[in-house]
């Protein structure tokens, strides 16, 4: 057996519980009282610390950059659902132009031009669509439209899993100004403040998470997309 003992895991989660201000312990919480306590012990050589605090650095990025993300990621798309269901009209909208080889017709101004290629790749691009796969994914996404058409059914986000997740992905790409709302602005309008309120109750109501826990996994991903 090697690595740190379970008592050393214990004084320091014990000491992060002492100096905390709130009513609970993130994860971030956790990993940094971890290396504080590796970090700030004489007794571990510097090779091993580093390779210790290493370990603790993949395991944040692991968890956050994964997990956490995802979570925000859903949470913040469920506050846009309205917003994704007419994304969804519109590449429906456009993949049959493309297919059927027509024009399509602006909503505002009515003059005709062609499908919006440049956007049906932005959306297949998070799935990971090729360009040579390209056209049998819009041929499977237009046959179960027209399936449910004829079944009476309402073809929503839910109909397609991949599709469904193309559309979310880059639908968080478009409000992830949001996001960096969370931690620049000082003084949110109450629209924002409202968004912004509604993805934290959903990660604590849905995802487990507490207010202490959610606003910091906000905070983490804003900076983390600030680094994209």
């Amino acid at each position: 057996m090697s690595g740190v003992s379970p008592r050393f895991v214990i004084n320091a989660l014990s000491n992060a519980i002492i100096q905390s201000a709130q009513n609970s312990l993130s994860t971030m919480d956790l990993l940094l009282a971890l290396k504080d306590g590796i970090e700030s012990d004489a007794r571990i050589e510097p090779k091993r610390k580093r390779r210790w605090v290493d370990f603790l650095v993949l395991t944040r990025k692991d968890f956050y950059n994964r997990w956490v993300k995802e979570d925000v990621h859903k949470a913040l798309f469920v506050s846009f659902e309205q917003e994704a269901q007419e994304l969804l009209g519109k590449y429906l909208d456009e993949v049959e132009a493309m297919l059927d080889n027509r024009q399509v017709k602006g909503p505002i101004t009515s003059e005709e031009r062609r499908p919006d290629e440049r956007f049906l790749r932005a959306v297949e691009e998070k799935i990971h669509i090729s360009d040579s796969g390209k056209q049998s994914f819009r041929q499977e996404v237009v046959r179960k439209a027209m399936g449910a058409f004829k079944r009476g059914e309402r073809f929503g986000l839910g109909s397609h899993a991949p599709l469904n997740d193309a559309v979310q992905q880059y639908l968080f790409e478009q409000r992830r100004d949001v996001l960096r709302l969370v931690s620049s602005a000082k003084r949110p309008d109450d629209e924002v403040r409202s968004k912004v309120s509604a993805v934290e109750r959903r990660l604590v109501e849905e995802y487990g998470y507490d207010a202490h826990s959610a606003r910091e996994a906000l905070n983490y991903v804003t900076t983390l997309l600030a680094q994209e």
